[in-house]
């Protein structure tokens, strides 16, 4: 079989182009820096388990924004049983995430960020808990540290993200 010539292929030849110029076809192509076949397809498994979790995170943060007239449960202003039970609801999806990663496979461009991660949810985690701790005991000291790890815990999520590969960085950041 040889290459098709003629006005008929001539005329599909132009229609791609002229499609593709006008932007209703478009091509692309992916590269990635994993070692193989195997390993991109442990880190998008990866990623799609980051998703899953950051993305639920991400909807139970929305509950601590202040809004209108309302401070934001753990703001000046909030109440205290609504902080608690703000916390305790991101303390279980936080703790699914750890769970979920530690039955998934580590591809390895991923390691550093895997253990940045799982260290920043861990700190994210002692601090809310310790937050709560210091609701249930009305103990400001309790307060302060919880405020400090959640404080670490953003530090720990930042070098986290960064740690992922630029070419395959799940899109959702912390």
């Amino acid at each position: 079989m040889g290459i098709a010539r003629g006005p008929a292929a001539t005329a599909v030849i132009a229609s791609i182009v002229l499609l593709t110029q006008v932007g209703c076809v478009s091509f692309s192509v992916r590269t990635s820096g994993a070692g193989s076949a195997e390993d991109l397809a442990a880190e998008n498994a990866y990623v799609a388990v980051y998703m899953q979790h950051m993305t639920r995170f991400a909807t139970d943060l929305k509950v601590f924004a202040p809004s209108g007239t309302n401070p934001g449960p753990c703001n000046i202003g909030g109440s205290k049983q609504g902080c608690y039970d703000a916390d305790t609801q991101v303390i279980g999806d936080l703790s699914a995430m750890l769970s979920a990663l530690e039955g998934t496979k580590v591809p390895p461009r991923f390691v550093e960020a895997d253990r940045g991660l799982r260290d920043a949810l861990s700190k994210n985690i002692k601090g809310l808990d310790l937050r709560n701790q210091a609701i249930a005991k009305a103990d400001d000291t309790l307060w302060q540290q919880g405020a400090q790890a959640l404080r670490d815990a953003a530090s720990a999520w930042t070098a986290a993200y960064a740690a992922f590969p630029a070419d395959n960085r799940p899109p959702l950041s912390p």
